[in-house]
């Protein structure tokens, strides 16, 4: 908690010097004991350090309370990225990623910079005033002042894209127009509002229009790359560069921006970058280890390194909701042996799980399985790291030839490989509708034969098929099924989401 670290100190009237460092939990000592007053000066470490003794301070009775434990923390985290390019902070909103991205902020200083959510811009002719070159350093000055003293969340981005451009040096702006041209396919261009006027203010020539006629996301790109390129910074932080670009173009800047030749050689000034984002797009999907979850339980606030593929994919599926259905993917998968296994289950997935898509694949056989499994393993890679891990099932007859143990080895989770107690799916078919097709008792079903094919009984024939079809016409929400079954059925539910 921020309170535990020595990193305040404050104005003494009597001596005119800052005392400390002390932990805001002895500040508060201070305040109780009257030693300090609401209008007393009060410093953080880090302004402290950059600004000496012209450093300002603010009241006392302004300072905000932050009362979060992060777990590292950020400075020991900073630390231990410190050579690290690229550092990816995910999870979803009101996780804490954009107040721990803040603290590193805070942790590196003024050699770094944080754009914010808050970067929109309006661009019309440019102002070609020389922006001052120390003048970075009052964006940090600025932050620590409000991250310290306000009430309230502010995602400020200090540079805006007009102070971007033309701050640039001719050079930099011409690689600036390159890498958007490449990204985004327009052509840039500076541009004399009157050509025939050397005095004539100048703008950013869009495809032949003025910027300000382009999209919010083409400005939003612009400023994110321009910001890459001022020398003035060595540690970019980017909270959400997904904001305002389409999906194709949040991919290609991912690519970009974690590319390290690329990078290199478009801002050679920039060590590191850190990333906070809710995008699945903006995921370092090179280096899995550069990607961190951020969790958030009551006032603790866990960052945890990514060390697997799984644990990428499962980050994956959790940024695109969870949901397979809304990739147009099925929720699950479920492998049977036969024709009238699939359109039984196929049936009952219809009445038991309605909102979930559920896809059941006829095998042919049990030696086809390996074969189908194979196939989605193909499409898939890896069952046991996709977001399929859990959402395969394999339904075998109580005889069958294939190793149980194969199915295991080519991922299917040892739970979802289902083996019936008895050999045919009839044996599962509610036994007052096979009584009802047969004209008997129920108490006759039991002793019914089906193994055979067609199936005869009290004078009535019907093959497996035209069982199946009679049963799946008639069934309904309400008709009792044997446990192992509503088992089954519930075990997919679970695994869909349901």
């Amino acid at each position: 908690m921020r309170s535990e670290k020595s990193e305040w100190y404050y104005g003494d009237e009597k001596s005119g010097q800052w005392k400390g460092p002390i932990t805001l939990a002895q500040l508060d000592e201070l305040y109780s004991l009257g030693t300090i007053e609401d209008h007393t000066r009060v410093v953080n470490a880090q302004m402290l350090r950059y600004e000496g003794s012209m450093a300002h301070g603010h009241f006392y009775s302004n300072l905000a309370r932050i009362n979060v434990l992060f777990s590292p923390e950020p400075e020991a985290f900073v630390e231990n990225r410190q050579h690290n390019a690229t550092t990816v902070l995910s999870g979803p909103n009101n996780c804490g990623k954009t107040l721990f991205l803040k603290h590193i902020y805070s942790a590196i200083g003024q050699g770094a910079y944080l754009i914010g959510c808050n970067r929109f811009s309006h661009v019309d002719v440019l102002n070609t005033r020389e922006m001052d070159k120390h003048h970075h350093r009052t964006y940090y000055d600025n932050f620590v002042n409000e991250f310290y003293s306000s009430r309230q969340n502010t995602e400020n981005n200090h540079l805006n894209l007009q102070e971007i451009i033309t701050g640039l040096k001719d050079g930099a702006r011409k690689k600036l127009f390159a890498v958007a041209e490449n990204l985004l396919g327009n052509t840039f261009a500076l541009q004399r509002t009157d050509p025939e006027n050397t005095f004539s203010p100048f703008y950013v020539d869009v495809d032949g229009e003025n910027l300000r006629y382009a999209s919010t996301g083409t400005r939003l790109l612009l400023t994110l790359l321009g910001t890459m390129l001022d020398d003035r910074f060595s540690v970019l932080l980017i909270d959400e560069p997904e904001i305002g670009l389409s999906p194709r173009i949040q991919s290609a800047l991912a690519t970009f921006l974690y590319d390290q030749r690329r990078r290199q050689e478009f801002s050679p000034h920039l060590d590191r970058v850190f990333v906070a984002t809710h995008s699945h797009l903006m995921l370092d999907r090179d280096v899995i280890s550069n990607n961190f979850v951020v969790n958030k339980n009551a006032a603790d606030i866990d960052v945890s390194q990514l060390s697997s593929p799984a644990g990428f994919h499962q980050l994956q599926f959790n940024l695109l909701g969870n949901d397979l259905e809304a990739l147009f993917l099925p929720s699950s998968i479920v492998l049977v042996e036969g024709e009238s296994d699939a359109s039984y289950l196929k049936k009952l997935v219809q009445l038991r799980i309605p909102n979930k898509r559920i896809t059941i694949v006829r095998a042919g056989g049990d030696g086809e399985i390996q074969s189908k499994i194979n196939f989605v393993r193909e499409a898939f890679g890896d069952i046991t790291t996709s977001p399929y891990g859990g959402r395969f099932f394999a339904v075998l007859d109580a005889t069958h030839s294939i190793k149980i143990s194969r199915l295991h080895g080519q991922g299917l989770a040892e739970e979802n490989v289902v083996v019936w107690s008895r050999n045919g799916i009839e044996y599962y078919y509610p036994k007052i509708l096979v009584a009802e097709a047969f004209h008997c008792d129920e108490s006759d079903v039991v002793g019914l034969d089906f193994s055979t094919d067609p199936i005869k009984h009290n004078g009535f024939r019907y093959s497996k098929k035209q069982l199946a079809e009679f049963v799946c016409d008639r069934i309904s929400p309400h008709h009792e099924l044997p446990d192992e079954l509503v088992d089954l059925l519930d075990r997919i539910a679970r695994a869909s989401g349901n």
